[in-house]
Parts: C-alpha cells; structure tokens; sequence
C-alpha cells in the first residue's frame, strides 16, 4: 500500500488565514520533498533517490492541502520497505527537530538546511504547517508552528556557537611535508598538506620534534614525504586547524610508492607484438 503525505499550509493570520503567499506555499512544498529526498538518499546504500514524488490530490477549501504521494519502480515489496524508511525517517527527524536536536539522523546539511526553511517561513508569514503521513508512519501530523520555529532556531544558533568556537586538544595529524623553516625568533617550522582536506598546516616543534624537523632530507621536502605530527592542535572552529604546537614527528615513508616505469617490464614479451604474444601464450596452452 502506496503511503502519501499530506502538507496543510496556513497563511498568516490577517483575516486571510488560509491565503499563504505563493513563495510560501511553493516554497513549503519544494523543501518538503527535497526533504524527502534528502533523507532518501542518505538512508539508501547506494545514495540514489528512486522515488518521485506527485500531486495525487489537491484541497482548497480551508486551509490549502496538497497529497504528495511516492512512486518507484522495480519489486513492489522493496518500494513499498523504500517508501516506509523515508516517510518514518523524515517523520523522526521533524519531531527530533520540534524537541530542539540541532541535527536529526539521516538529515544531512542540506536537507537540514531545507527542513529549517519550512520553520523560518512560520515566524515570517505562515501560521503553520501540518505534515500527516500514513497512521502505520506516524500516529498524528507533525505540527511546524511558532513554538516549533524559535526551538529550531535556538538550536541553530546553539551549534553555530559551538562550530565556531575556538578549542584545543592533543593528537596528531598527517600529511605530507610542503616546507621546514626557522621563524624569526629560531623557532623550528614545519608546514605540511594535512592529508585529509589537504590543507596546509603550520606546526611549530619543540623538544623532539624540533631535532626530527632538523633530520628532515632535502630529498623529503621535494618528495613530499608523509610525517605524523604530534603535539597539541589549536583549532580555530570545529575541525579547522589553526597550528600545532609539535612535540614529535615520525616520518612515515621516504620510499616514494612505485611508478609505472618500475611496474612495467618492456621485456615482457620479448619483442612481440600483443597478437604474437596472444597467439603462443594459446598455443602452449
């Protein structure tokens, strides 16, 4: 059994309650399925979305409601399982939202970005939007409302504050070194392309790390050789590195990996053609 879901708009409330404004209305529909597909995507192991979503029916009166109901192809029994997973996904999600969890499950930064859409338009010119899905989904519509929109919203901006926020810890980080130099006080630098993001990170060495620094070859520095570094890792925001105050090094590999010149052997088939070739390896066989 094919599931739709029922989207119930509210225009603002100026005597005109149920006449949203065309952007609102659109816009409250597009973020809706995007939603939808969003959280497809991320619940489905291939990361494809192969569900469309249609206008099955439409109610003017009061207020407007549009049915978006899903179709796919291929065996109904893994449509309908596909069908179930999104709608009680996106449903979960939009209730995590309400209780102000900052970021549901399956809801990635785009689709949260579009979820959080749909509450900004409450505050800025809709009363609210129902969203009903099928009773074996979701039991009673999923209410976007004012209180709904301001939980939202302090939850944005609870975790902006805590990406933003400087911070520090101890680790290590690889990568490949770019450039070893001496800053103008003698302190030993050590500048390499981090090797996840590749982004160049600046590592001031100490104890250890700055004889290890000092070892560092010529040969290492055009090589790009990998290093692990060491130390304490001041991050200007959430996952940004501003600089590592090193307290070792270990160089990881000086042997470049092998180039196709050493993997391929001209000699191979002794001067012949890969016809000639074909042909005797057949024939011995």
């Amino acid at each position: 059994m094919v599931k739709p879901v029922t989207i119930t708009i509210r225009g603002p409330e100026d005597g005109r309650a149920d006449a949203p404004s065309v952007d609102d209305l659109l816009g409250q529909i597009r973020d809706l399925v995007d939603v939808l597909r969003g959280v497809e995507r991320a619940t489905e192991a291939n990361g494809k979305n192969e569900l469309e979503w249609r206008v099955t029916d439409a109610r003017m009166n009061s207020p407007i409601s549009l049915e978006l109901t899903p179709f796919g192809h291929g065996p109904a029994d893994a449509i309908l399982a596909r069908i179930d997973r999104v709608e009680r996904t996106t449903a979960n999600g939009f209730r995590a939202l309400r209780a102000g969890h900052a970021q549901p499950p399956f809801f990635n930064n785009e689709t949260l970005g579009k979820a959080r859409k749909m509450h900004a338009r409450v505050l800025n010119g809709l009363t609210d939007t129902l969203l009903a899905f099928d009773v074996t989904v979701e039991a009673a519509p999923v209410v976007i409302d004012a209180p709904a929109a301001r939980k939202v919203e302090r939850a944005i901006e609870v975790a902006t504050a805590a990406e933003s926020a400087p911070y520090r810890e101890f680790g290590s980080v690889e990568g490949y070194v770019t450039k070893p130099e001496l800053d103008g006080h003698g302190r030993a630098i050590l500048r390499f392309r981090a090797r996840l993001g590749g982004a160049e990170v600046k590592a001031y060495a100490s104890g250890d790390a700055f004889h290890q620094v000092e070892a560092l070859r010529l040969s290492d520095v055009w090589h790009g050789v990998r290093v692990r570094v060491y130390g304490v890792i001041h991050y200007k925001s959430l996952g940004v590195i501003e600089v590592i105050n090193a307290t070792g090094m270990e160089v990881l590999d000086r042997d470049p990996l092998p180039g196709l010149d050493d993997i391929i052997d001209p000699n191979f088939s002794s001067g012949l053609t890969t016809e000639e070739f074909l042909r005797e390896l057949r024939h011995d066989g």
